[in-house]
């Protein structure tokens, strides 16, 4: 163990220990300490610029949204108690709850809604921003009423999750996307109590509007970028819970009677991308991968099964569309559309377009002689896509494909990425309830933002922005899995895999927490803040 994890472990007993014996603001001793492991470092408490999972989990315990989701991801009333919209579904009117206060005890009112939403919107908040898409106008007829007006129907206006801001802090910012925002002020249910070497402590919020019927006190979030080392944490009870094991410690876990292990369904995908940007664009990209057979042969030479079995440890599913199939809009391709693995199918399919080994090097080219040779980057320090690399690889070369296998770090391929400057790689995505996050990364207006391999078609690009005014649902969810469908057929993209979050906790110190959503779902990373709030201390 390093010197910054042990620092951060005993800074956290440290508190442990303090909150079991003290009793100041809040009577922390009738309450309880839930420590909980990161596997990776927040990256920043603002949420204009945050955009990892792990900061996201800890800003929707500080801050409140106006709506937020029920352990079934429904709907539910937060800072807004009701709200209705016009006939016309242009206007939307959000009640707002009496009485709330910021953490640091100034009023909450309609102003830091619109305010909150305007800012947002400006500053083009990375996780929140497209949310706010269509509203033309926020008014505030009184202190407790928000009215939006929006261009066209808004289907996914009350699946919004922006986090309020206070204007009273916020307003006189000069650079307020940048703002450290070290001491983060909301209304949500847990405040911002203190941060360390590896370490953020949150406590509860004795004033909060609503009920907290749980005995969480404190939440410590700890770094332990190790997986070994957060296991071992959890079986000797310095954690009670973490997010970020490996198929490596399942076995391990399972026969821990103290411990609860929850293999959760990522809302997400795990995908190899493939360069095809056109020329004018990227003038060094490969112009084989621009052949959609190319493209189908190598997804037709990708063992998805194995790759699940031997490289996420059956932690996980074999992956075809962007949204997960226990998501009512998933669209799953039918038998005569699935690209299952079949590298026989793969070559006779190459054989056919004129891709031949003329001269007997086990790789096939094309009539000018470009070799079906390709780059497939991975990053180095996540063993399971360096191993589906490899699987890959191995597939490819029994259809005379090349995959030439290259590691790096993150940053570095990012690089290569927002320049166009790669063949293929491998990497995952995060979703959301709202099917137009995960959708919009495919979009033409979004190459060189979140439409990082250069695809374009004009009937996807139309539907996904027709299908965000379709207010009846079963209409939505058509459009939606035709955009995938679409997506499907060109191949751009080889979603090999739904894999897992691997999540445990100490089933011997905490009860009342559930599945979000039942069954497929995950204990934390959830998009709610259920868990924390109603987990009661064993007895």
């Amino acid at each position: 163990m390093n010197a910054k994890k042990m620092i951060a472990i005993l800074l956290t007993l440290a508190m442990l220990f303090s909150a079991a014996g003290c009793g100041g603001g809040g009577s922390v001793e009738e309450g309880k300490t839930f420590t909980f492991a990161l596997s990776e470092e927040v990256d920043t408490l603002n949420p204009l610029s945050s955009w990892m999972a792990v900061s996201f989990e800890l800003l929707l315990l500080i801050y409140d949204p106006l709506v937020r989701y029920d352990t079934e991801l429904e709907r539910m009333p937060c800072l807004a108690e009701t709200w209705e919209v016009s006939d016309d579904q242009l206007t939307w009117t959000f009640h707002l709850a009496e009485g709330v206060k910021w953490h640091d005890g100034e009023p909450f009112t309609s102003a830091d809604v619109k305010f909150s939403y305007e800012l947002f919107t400006a500053q083009e908040a990375y996780m929140y921003a497209g949310y706010n898409e269509g509203i033309v106008d926020i008014s505030c007829p009184d202190d407790f009423t928000v009215v939006m007006t929006t261009e066209a129907p808004k289907a996914n206006m009350l699946m919004n999750t922006s986090p309020i801001v206070p204007k009273h802090i916020w307003e006189g910012l000069d650079d307020p996307y940048n703002y450290g925002n070290e001491t983060p002020i909301g209304t949500g249910p847990f405040r911002f109590d203190t941060e360390g070497e590896g370490f953020i402590k949150l406590t509860k919020n004795a004033d909060y509007f609503q009920e907290i019927p749980g005995d969480v006190q404190n939440i410590v979030f700890v770094l332990y970028e190790n997986a070994d080392t957060a296991a071992q944490a959890l079986l000797l009870g310095e954690i009670d819970g973490t997010s970020g094991l490996t198929a490596a410690q399942i076995e391990q876990m399972e026969s821990a009677e103290e411990v609860d292990l929850v293999l959760a369904d990522i809302p997400g995908f795990s995908y190899v991308a493939l360069n095809t940007w056109p020329e004018s664009e990227v003038p060094q990209a490969h112009p084989l991968l621009k052949d959609k057979v190319v493209r189908h042969a190598i997804e037709y030479c990708t063992d998805k099964e194995k790759i699940v079995s031997m490289a996420y440890g059956d932690a996980g599913d074999v992956g075809t569309t962007i949204v997960n199939p226990g998501d009512k809009y998933h669209y799953e391709p039918t038998p005569a559309e699935l690209r299952n693995y079949d590298p026989d199918k793969a070559a006779a399919m190459l054989e056919a377009a004129g891709y031949k080994d003329t001269d007997g090097d086990g790789i096939r080219e094309a009539a000018d002689g470009t070799k079906l040779s390709f780059e497939l980057i991975s990053i180095a320090d996540n063993t399971p896509e360096v191993k589906t690399a490899q699987m890959m690889a191995a597939g490819c070369a029994l259809a005379g494909i090349e995959l030439d296998l290259v590691t790096m770090d993150s940053g570095a391929l990012t690089d290569l990425i927002y320049t166009g400057d790669y063949d293929m790689y491998i990497w995952g995505w995060g979703a959301d309830v709202d099917p137009s996050v995960i959708t919009r990364i495919f979009i033409t207006d979004e190459w060189w933002n979140l439409n990082e391999t250069g695809y374009s078609d004009a009937r996807y690009d139309e539907l996904f922005y027709e299908q965000m005014t379709v207010m009846d649902e079963a209409e939505r969810i058509a459009m939606v899995q035709e955009m995938q469908k679409i997506a499907y057929e060109n191949g751009h993209y080889i979603v090999y895999a739904y894999d897992n979050y691997i999540q445990a906790i100490r089933s011997d110190k905490w009860t009342n927490y559930v599945r979000v959503p039942s069954e497929t779902g995950g204990l934390f990373l959830n998009m709610t803040a259920w868990n924390y709030m109603n987990m009661k201390a064993a007895q």
